[in-house]
């Protein structure tokens, strides 16, 4: 076998270019990256820092091991060393019923986002590499994933907080650590990467050189059908009316699923869509069904087919109007609200006060509102502002923008290059 090449400076800046222009390098503007200590991270972030200054790793403290914080605080103390400034984000949130892995992971990336937008930071990157893609697919294969989820996880993937971007994807994990050996660099190995409690771990362990090639060619099938579908489903949306007040009206349902499943995704503010599986179901019998924070009912006035809209008993509580909070995972407010105590929440009850803009009654519940106390000061979707001091505010239907986006279809290039 071949040894194993160090990461140059040029394929790396190569790696980088298809997430397009990034925001100038200043030290206001940084491109995050998630460090865990091992190989893989650890690598991309020097990797990222060698291709420009401005960057921030973020480490995430799980809090699962008796020495997890002198491992936090030992791989930034690493990172200094690189010149690399970072933070440590300590969990103490992580739900311990049903599977921990999976737990771990949605309380990982919530603090990672958090930690984000807090610092307006855009693109968060992620280390996950090409043999990760291969267990991904023989992971999803088991579990009896679509074809649209066999193409594994994509280079780029839109969230209305931030994007996260795998530069690594095509590169296999010997090469990483060929690039810190080169550099002197040292990292540390996580004892839980070979224990066999875990499904992905039993998987990794059993993957040969004959099971990891053709697990290659698999996922270079899948990534070409993925960007076909994604292509059409694109062509397809432009058909649709996604309504910037948080609604969605189809003539029809959409014939694929990964469309469908991405419109409803937008339109509840979920971090993933519902099942394959019961959208195929659904595309094969339409009918008005409650489901993943979104409700599907005929469009009545809206005209004909289908009103695909959040639903109401789902949506989000109180929250203090703050610059550039997201609501209830669709709406982000922007401007200062001119007294203090403001809040945002769903107009509600309200509604009925709002009849004459002659949509539904179950859309107007869920549009977002500013709130003084108990009474509505603004309504800004609907144009509607108790006085002068309150018409500079706004909401925005941010899944709406990662609809028209291309980029919002993360499968528009190969994930693997055959």
């Amino acid at each position: 076998m071949r040894e194993a090449q160090p990461i140059g400076e040029s394929e790396f800046a190569d790696l980088m270019s298809v997430f397009g222009p990034f925001i100038p390098d200043l030290p206001r503007f940084p491109v995050a990256v998630a460090v865990s200590g091992g190989a893989d991270s650890l690598c991309l972030a020097w990797l990222l820092r060698r291709w420009r200054r401005a960057v921030l790793a973020l480490i995430v403290d799980h809090g699962l091991r008796e020495n997890s914080a002198a491992e936090a605080a030992e791989t930034a103390s690493r990172l200094k060393a690189l010149d690399i400034p970072s933070v440590i984000l300590k969990l103490d949130t992580i739900d311990r019923k049903g599977s921990l892995q999976k737990n771990a992971r949605i309380a990982r990336y919530q603090a990672l986002t958090a930690a984000c937008l807090s610092r307006g930071i855009l693109d968060l990157a992620l280390g996950h590499h090409e043999r990760d893609q291969v267990e991904t697919l023989l992971l999803r294969k088991a579990h009896g994933s679509s074809p649209h989820g066999l193409a594994a996880m994509a280079l780029s993937r839109e969230t209305p907080q931030l994007r996260h971007i795998r530069p690594l994807l095509e590169i296999a994990p010997e090469r990483l650590r060929a690039t810190l050996r080169e550099q002197g660099i040292v990292w540390v190995e996580d004892p839980s990467n070979r224990n066999r409690l875990f499904e992905r771990v039993r998987i990794r362990l059993s993957l040969d050189e004959a099971s990891y090639m053709a697990g290659r060619g698999q996922l270079a099938l899948h990534a070409l059908q993925r960007n076909e579908n994604a292509s059409k489903g694109a062509q397809a949306l432009a058909k649709l009316h996604v309504d910037p007040l948080g609604f969605a009206v189809m003539a029809t349902l959409p014939d694929d699923p990964a469309l469908l499943g991405r419109i409803w995704q937008g339109v509840s503010g979920a971090a993933y869509p519902p099942s394959p599986v019961f959208l195929e179901n659904l595309i094969a019998l339409p009918k008005p069904v409650t489901l993943a924070g979104a409700q599907l009912c005929a469009a009545g006035r809206l005209g004909s087919g289908w009103l695909l809209l959040r639903e109401p008993s789902a949506v989000a509580g109180r929250i203090a109007a703050q610059p550039g909070v997201l609501w209830d995972g669709r709406f982000s407010f922007s401007g200062e609200v001119p007294e203090q105590g403001g809040e945002i929440a769903a107009l509600g009850d309200n509604a009925r006060h709002f009849r004459r803009h002659a949509l539904p009654a179950i859309v107007l519940r869920g549009l977002p509102a500013l709130w003084l106390g108990g009474h509505v000061m603004a309504v800004p979707q609907l144009g509607v502002f108790a006085g002068p001091l309150w018409a500079g505010l706004a909401f925005s239907f941010s899944p709406a923008v990662l609809l028209s986006d291309p980029s919002f279809w993360p499968e528009y290039r190969e994930t693997v290059k055959t």
